[in-house]
């Protein structure tokens, strides 16, 4: 497989900026001033090509052509839009295009959000850690998440505890979410440090990644970032078994 990596970089001195790249990623991120935002994606489409795409700054919903270095499936989903028109959605994908990595794989994260969406530049964020899925077996893979998260340098009023992650599954929700929500009733509580791992089993022969998010909700179930991971898979027919064991550590 092909790691693909696009990457955001705020050269403003004084602003953070949010930043949504349609196909390739970063989606809905923060990227404060002088830092930069990278979104790494997994393909077995090893014949990357320059794709058209478009990034939107801030919440006012200006667009500009933006080309990154793609796969045959982005260029697929950038056909099916023109995503510089205002209203169009962003399209979010999988962290893996082709079939399920027979030992899985993993990548460094370091991202930015706010503690409170109405004041992001006082309460940003910085999370760094490790995400990713291994296979245990011919029959279970386990997805896992660790971090740790701290107030971003000068940033005074970010509060790690006013935040909680919960998963998004925009494809076959019916399997994934209940299992997850089954063990974390009311998501998992951001804290300094922490890990959350879960289970799937069932027959991976002819299983592929499917998309899959964390979000960071705010105390009033606000999102104030969504995350792409690669956490979930899915077979090719409806024959599904799944097992949950969650568990996060606080450092």
């Amino acid at each position: 497989m092909r790691r693909y990596v696009s990457c955001v970089s705020n050269l403003d001195p004084n602003s953070d900026l949010m930043v949504t790249w349609f196909i390739a990623g970063p989606f809905q991120s923060y990227v404060p001033a002088t830092e930069e935002a990278k979104t790494p994606r997994m393909s077995d489409d090893l014949n990357s090509r320059p794709i058209d795409g478009c990034i939107e700054y801030g919440r006012s919903g200006e667009r500009t052509p933006a080309q990154f270095m793609g796969t045959a499936r982005d260029e697929e989903r950038n056909n099916e839009g023109d995503f510089c028109k205002q209203g169009v959605a962003a399209k979010q994908v999988s962290s893996s295009d082709g079939e399920l990595p027979p030992k899985g794989w993993a990548d460094e994260v370091r991202i930015f959000f706010p503690s409170d969406p109405d004041n992001p530049h006082d309460t940003m964020l910085e999370l760094v850690g490790t995400i990713g899925l291994r296979t245990e077996g011919t029959s279970q893979f386990k997805t896992f998440f660790s971090y740790s998260a701290k107030q971003y340098s000068g940033r005074m009023k970010g509060n790690i505890g006013d935040v909680k992650v919960v998963p998004r599954f925009p494809d076959q929700e019916q399997f994934f979410a209940p299992a997850f929500y089954a063990a974390n009733k009311d998501g998992v509580s951001l804290s300094a440090g922490g890990s959350v791992e879960w289970n799937v089993t069932g027959d991976f022969k002819n299983w592929v990644p499917v998309p899959a998010y964390y979000e960071f909700r705010d105390k009033k179930d606000r999102l104030c970032r969504p995350f792409q991971c690669p956490c979930s898979a899915k077979p090719r027919n409806e024959d599904l078994r799944f097992s949950r064991n969650a568990r996060q550590r606080h450092a």
